[in-house]
């Protein structure tokens, strides 16, 4: 286990959540977990002396903020030779502008991830532990689940829709909405598959703009991947999804529509063992390869990859597990010690050197 040192944080700015589980309020739905949850993660020193490495406490959108708290820690960290550690837990993929940090991501391009980043899972609860993990028999025809946003909730949001996919935004690089609503249109248009398909104008995890009741939405969006053997899981806002997590919490195998996303711990985990992968290319012909996989695929190995699915979340992609996996002397491999103090803010271009 290595030792940590925790910068002291900025007062009134939160917490990264595997620091305050169970402490600070919000308003993310589904994503709260008790106190307990992520105990025994490393050891906290108060010292940078006795620390393997230094973790700053906030996400680096909030640490952009704070530029002078950010470059007094950086030279803090760089003159102790300690390798530190930012978190950015966030939709934004582009690489974060400081030389030599080692950053927590979860929205990044596979061709794009630089060399320092790892590439974390998606803070869900533990839904298979909730609401169970028992394998779906095969059965006659494949059963396909998806609940969630791919509609509009006005003609503002359609047109805006329109100009960031086909105007702004190409490849890979489009939105979540786009490889969804191509996708459930294949789906739909595809003989020999059954569809449990709950589309919503607004979906969220956070309170203040999901649809629907949480309560409600939760029990329909459980109810689509416990009932399926698969469930359609592209990428949302940020290059990352979080249905990918919770579909392997649940024991059920995702639909990955591979937009060069890199996936966690992939030099140690076979994904393709209990996924299926479609490249962003061929999303418009979801339901054909979903047919044709469920067609030569035994119900042995149909109950085989939703098993490992389960064991992959339970063993490695439960953020606690993949934490600790992160926070130890395996992945100081990964960690360099910095050589500078220069900061470039994204659209900013502001030096954090004190000039």
């Amino acid at each position: 286990m290595l030792n940590v040192h925790v910068l002291p944080p900025i007062p009134g700015v939160r917490l990264v959540p595997f620091l305050s589980a169970g402490v600070e309020p919000s308003n993310r739905l589904f994503q709260n977990f008790p106190p307990h949850y992520f105990e025994g993660l490393f050891n906290r020193v108060e010292t940078m002396t006795t620390a393997d490495i230094v973790l700053f406490p906030h996400e680096y959108v909030n640490l952009q903020q704070h530029i002078e708290y950010l470059n007094l820690h950086l030279a803090r960290a760089r003159g102790a030779k300690k390798p530190f550690v930012v978190s950015a837990y966030q939709d934004d993929p582009t690489p974060i502008p400081i030389r030599d940090a080692v950053v927590l991501r979860s929205s990044a391009y596979k061709s794009e991830l630089p060399p320092n980043d790892i590439v974390m899972p998606a803070y869900v609860e533990d839904v298979g532990a909730m609401y169970g993990t028992a394998p779906l028999p095969k059965g006659d025809e494949p059963i396909v689940g998806f609940a969630g946003k791919a509609g509009f909730d006005t003609w503002k949001d359609a047109l805006r829709y329109a100009i960031k996919n086909y105007v702004l935004l190409y490849g890979p690089k489009r939105g979540g909405a786009y490889f969804r609503r191509l996708a459930l249109q294949s789906l739909r248009r595809t003989s020999g598959i059954k569809s449990t398909i709950i589309v919503r104008r607004r979906y969220s995890a956070h309170r203040k703009s999901i649809e629907v009741p949480p309560e409600e939405a939760r029990r329909e969006f459980i109810r689509s991947i416990r009932d399926s053997h698969f469930t359609l899981a592209p990428r949302g806002d940020g290059n990352y999804s979080m249905r990918f997590y919770e579909t392997l919490s649940m024991g059920r195998i995702p639909i990955l529509i591979d937009t060069d996303m890199p996936l966690p711990l992939e030099d140690r985990i076979p994904y393709d063992d209990f996924i299926v992968r479609i490249p962003w290319q061929e999303c418009g012909r979801t339901g054909e390869i979903i047919r044709e996989f469920f067609a030569r695929t035994s119900e042995e190995r149909l109950i085989a990859m939703q098993c490992a699915a389960r064991k992959a979340f339970e063993d490695h992609l439960i953020m606690p597990q993949f934490l600790r996996a992160v926070f130890s002397q395996e992945y100081l491999a990964h960690l360099q010690v910095g050589r500078g103090t220069e900061v470039v803010i994204t659209g900013r271009t502001r030096i954090a050197n004190g000039k």
